[in-house]
C-alpha cells in the first residue's frame, strides 16, 4: 500500500494539467465505488478493472469456427486468469491455467472446451481472487461430445467469459508515468 501512496504523492506533486485531470477522475470514480460498497455493494463488480480485451472471435457454427473460437478462448482466458496486482484484474492470480493442447480437430476441441468450462467455472468463485464471487456468468451448457454440443458450449463460454471479464469497478487504475 505504501508504494501506491508514494506513486499518488508523486503524481500529485508533479501533476501537469492532464495528470491532475486523471487523478481527479480516479478519485471521483473511487468515491462512487466506495459509496456503492457501503450502500450494500454491487454484486456484479468482480474485478478491479475491466479486462478490455473482449474475445471477438467469430461465433462457432462449423468445426473450423469451433476450433478457432476454442483456441482464442484459451489464449484470452489464460491471460485473464493470471492477471493480478495493482493494475491487474484480480487481487490474486487464479490457480487455474488452461493446459489442454490447442484444438486441431473435433476430439481436441471437445477436450479443450470441456477444460475451459471446468476451469472457468472454478475461477468464478475462487477464494481471494475476485472482489465478489460471480454466480451470474457460470457456463451451464453440457460438455462437448460432438459438433453440436461443442458449438453450443463454445458460444456460451464466449458470452459468459466476456460478461465476466467486463464486470469491474468504474475506477481506472493509476499507472506509473
Amino acid at each position: 500500500m505504501g508504494n501506491v501512496m508514494r506513486k499518488l504523492d508523486l503524481v500529485a506533486l508533479t501533476a501537469s494539467g492532464k495528470a491532475a485531470e486523471k487523478l481527479h477522475e480516479f478519485l471521483v470514480n473511487m468515491r462512487e465505488d466506495v459509496a456503492d460498497g457501503i450502500a450494500g455493494g454491487d454484486a456484479t463488480i468482480f474485478h478491479k478493472r475491466a479486462d478490455e480485451l473482449e474475445n471477438t472471435a467469430d461465433a462457432a457454427v462449423t468445426l473450423a469456427t469451433v476450433i478457432t473460437l476454442a483456441n482464442s478462448l484459451k489464449a484470452r482466458m489464460n491471460v485473464h486468469l493470471a492477471s493480478e496486482g495493482v493494475t491487474g484484474f484480480h487481487a490474486a492470480a487464479s490457480a487455474e491455467t488452461i493446459a489442454a493442447v490447442d484444438a486441431t480437430d473435433q476430439g481436441t476441441a471437445n477436450t479443450l472446451l470441456n477444460e475451459l468450462k471446468a476451469d472457468y467455472n472454478t475461477h468464478l468463485s475462487e477464494s481471494g481472487v475476485h472482489l465478489n464471487n460471480d454466480s451470474s456468468n457460470a457456463v451451464s451448457a453440457t460438455d462437448a461430445t460432438d459438433l453440436a454440443s461443442s458449438i453450443t458450449l463454445a458460444n456460451e463460454i464466449k458470452a459468459d467469459f466476456n460478461a465476466h471479464s467486463a464486470a469491474a469497478m468504474s475506477t481506472p487504475p493509476i499507472e506509473a508515468p
